[in-house]
Order: C-alpha cells, then sequence, then structure tokens
C-alpha cells in the first residue's frame, strides 16, 4: 500500500530516543518525535514538489506524511509547545489538499458502479461530467520554515505514563464508538487512524506493536471503504444535478413547451439515481455485514494487544527505574 512507503520513517523514530526515554518527560520525548516526523514531512513535500506529475503517489504520500505530523500534534498538546502559525499553515495544507484526493475516491467508486451492467451507462456519463468538473489544478502552497519549534512543557509526567494513558484513552474511545454501530463507525475510523499514528514510533522498543499495527490498519480500512460509500450516497444529488444540466439544454433548445422530452428528461435522471442509490444500498448493506462479522474477533485482538502493550511499558520502565 502506498501510506506503508512512510513506515519505514516511522520505524526509524524510536531509535532517535535515548535508551531510558521511558522515564524521560514526556514533553521532552515527544518533542523529539514531532521534531523527527516534521524532517519526514518536508522530504514528502520536496518530493512533491519536484516528482508531482511524474509519481501520481506523491500527493497521497504528503497527505499521510501530513496527517502523521498533525496528530502528534495533536495528542501531545497537553505536553509539548510548538509554534502556532506553523499549526495554522499545516492545517490550510491540509485542507487544500483535501478536494483532490477526493475527487480520486469518487472516480474509484464510479468506476466500480461501470462494472455493474445495470449501472454501466450512468457511470460511464458521470465519470465523463467529473472529468469535466475535476477539482482546478491547485497549486499547493507551504514554506517549511519557520518550522514548529517543538519544546516540552515544564513539568510534565513521564513518557511512560503518558503514553499508556494515550493508548488507553483511545482504545476506550474505539471501543464505545464501535458499540455504536452505523452511528458511530465514522468516529471510530479517526481514532483507529490517530492510534495507529501514535504508536508507530513504538514499533522497535515493543514487539506487540507490529500485530497492534496491521490490525489497526484492516479496520481502519474496513471503516475508510464504508465511509466513502456513505459519501458516495451523499454525492447523489450533485450527479443529478449534473445529469440534468446535461441533458436539459437538448429539449431546451426547441421551440414550444417541450412538455415530454423534459418529462422523459427529468424521469431518466430520477431512475439513473435510483439505480445509483441502489447500487450504494447494496454495497454497504453486503459490506457491513462483512465488517460484523469480522469485527468481534479484530477488536478482542486489539484490545488484548493493547493490555500486553500497557504491560510491556510499565515492565520496561520498572527495568529502567
Amino acid at each position: 500500500m502506498p501510506e506503508d512507503r512512510g513506515m519505514g520513517q516511522a520505524k526509524k523514530h524510536a531509535r532517535q530516543l535515548d535508551a531510558d526515554f521511558l522515564t524521560q518527560p514526556a514533553g521532552e520525548v515527544a518533542a523529539v518525535l514531532i521534531r523527527a516526523q516534521q524532517a519526514v514531512f518536508r522530504r514528502a513535500w520536496a518530493h512533491y514538489l519536484e516528482a508531482a506529475d511524474d509519481d501520481p503517489e506523491a500527493l497521497h504520500d504528503l497527505r499521510v506524511e501530513l496527517r502523521r505530523l498533525r496528530v502528534w500534534l495533536r495528542l501531545s498538546r497537553d505536553v509539548v509547545r510548538t509554534r502556532k502559525s506553523t499549526r495554522r499553515r499545516l492545517k490550510a495544507l491540509a485542507r487544500a489538499s483535501s478536494p483532490m484526493r477526493d475527487h480520486e475516491v469518487m472516480l474509484e467508486l464510479l468506476d466500480r458502479v461501470a462494472r455493474d451492467a445495470d449501472g454501466a451507462d450512468v457511470a460511464a456519463r458521470i465519470r465523463r461530467l467529473a472529468d469535466e468538473r475535476q477539482p482546478a489544478g491547485v497549486d499547493l502552497a507551504f514554506d517549511v520554515k519557520p518550522g514548529l519549534k517543538p519544546r516540552a512543557r515544564k513539568g510534565t509526567t513521564p513518557f511512560d505514563r503518558w503514553f499508556a494513558s494515550q493508548v488507553a484513552m483511545m482504545t476506550e474511545q474505539i471501543e464505545r464508538d464501535l458499540s455504536s454501530g452505523r452511528s458511530g463507525f465514522h468516529a471510530a475510523r479517526i481514532q483507529v487512524k490517530h492510534l495507529r499514528y501514535l504508536i508507530e514510533p513504538m514499533h522497535e522498543p515493543f514487539a506487540v506493536v507490529d500485530s497492534m499495527l496491521a490490525d489497526l490498519k484492516t479496520v481502519q480500512d474496513w471503516l475508510g471503504d464504508l465511509h466513502d460509500l456513505v459519501v458516495f450516497r451523499a454525492h447523489l444529488a450533485d450527479y443529478a444535478g449534473w445529469l440534468l444540466t446535461d441533458a436539459l439544454p437538448a429539449p431546451l433548445a426547441r421551440p414550444g413547451k417541450q412538455a415530454r422530452p423534459l418529462s422523459q428528461t427529468f424521469a431518466g435522471v430520477r431512475d439513473d439515481i435510483i439505480r445509483l442509490s441502489a447500487w450504494q444500498d447494496a454495497q454497504f448493506e453486503a459490506m457491513w455485514r462483512d465488517w460484523e462479522t469480522r469485527r468481534p474477533a479484530l477488536e478482542k485482538r486489539l484490545y488484548a494487544a493493547r493490555n500486553r502493550l500497557v504491560g510491556e511499558l510499565d515492565k520496561a520502565a520498572g527495568a529502567a527505574d
């Protein structure tokens, strides 16, 4: 997966920590990790500027490393101070790049619709219209300087306690949101992603992180695919407007009321949207059933791994005392 191209950098973060980092103030350790991820983000930004036209994954990789950095900034704000103006510019960069990525996701779903004979025609027409309406080429702007300049807040708790509390809190939120079913899975997806980015730097010190990362990635992919289908349904109103705008000029160009041609045009778009909504509903329901079947085992492994990780943190910190 393209996102895993950044994992090599995430795995290196822990190597930059002192041997006794678990007992050091959380703010000092988090500041080291933020500086390391800021360097990774800057390399992704430089690559995007140099190779965006040749590397189709350059934008995706940039967005992934930006998310990693912003997640650590968000989770560690109680123990680390950073430059507010830089955080705002990072947020603006994330927002500016989102429409380009969202457009790609919707095109992928339309391609899936096109593989269904009943929806092939309308999918092809919307695909054409989507290409015509694709987001204008955005020249992303960002100045890597001044940087975040992370610095530890005074009197922060030891890193092992802070990190264990973060892991426990986030897994509890994931459990709560997943138990809410369809109303909570999107919130759970966000927490899963944040937990994944939180524990990545601990890949080497703690072996259990490997299996935990694998399960988090699986859950994130499942919930992400479900969310994409929800967003696709939200786009159906836009697609109906595109189809009408594309089809209405022909009958309206002719004189007279054109009652029948206009009625047929509206009816045709109505039927097309019904086909798309039926496809989305069938896809979502099938995927949701599969997810509910797999969810118990995934959750069980995830919470068991969480308990092992917290136990290893306690053991390692005790040995360091």
